[in-house]
């Protein structure tokens, strides 16, 4: 095997080692890890756009924007949406004016359940950047970043 052959192999076994870290670890958690990403997004956009999720003003976030920040299918958001709205962690919130855009926010159930769940993922990763090093976090932080930009830059050449 050459070198380059070697790199290849290497690399798509980091990807899928990097993949089942979080699709199929099994923290002993009965949210699945698909929900709480989705419980994430909902939460990180909604203070990034200084939304209140108390106050009757509050939209959410579109389905196709979730879709495309998690980098899922529609249907597969829409899957995830309706089993968080079913639990009440969700709520979803038809626009007035275009009735065919939907918001998804959080319920005062689901910000509880984000806040439980995000606390225990944060004591987790906290311990994980303990033992490997916060330079060596940020190095691969840097390093994940610049590799997915790659990524996609190659992957719109292909498709």
């Amino acid at each position: 095997m050459n070198v380059q052959e070697h790199q290849e192999e290497q690399l798509l076994k980091v990807f899928e080692n990097i993949r089942s870290l979080t699709n199929r670890t099994n923290w002993n958690d009965p949210l699945p890890y698909g929900e709480f990403l989705m419980m994430f997004m909902i939460d990180v956009m909604m203070k990034k756009e200084g939304a209140r999720p108390d106050t009757p003003d509050c939209r959410g976030i579109m389905v196709s924007r979730l879709s495309d920040l998690l980098q899922i299918s529609r249907p597969t958001a829409s899957q995830t949406i309706s089993t968080l709205e079913e639990k009440g962690y969700i709520r979803r919130t038809t626009s007035a004016s275009d009735r065919r855009a939907v918001y998804i926010s959080l319920t005062g159930e689901g910000q509880a359940v984000f806040r439980e769940r995000m606390a225990r993922y944060s004591g987790i990763l906290n311990e994980i950047i303990e033992k490997v090093g916060r330079e060596e976090v940020d190095q691969l932080l840097a390093t994940c970043d610049r590799l997915r930009n790659v990524v996609e830059e190659v992957r719109r050449r292909y498709t």
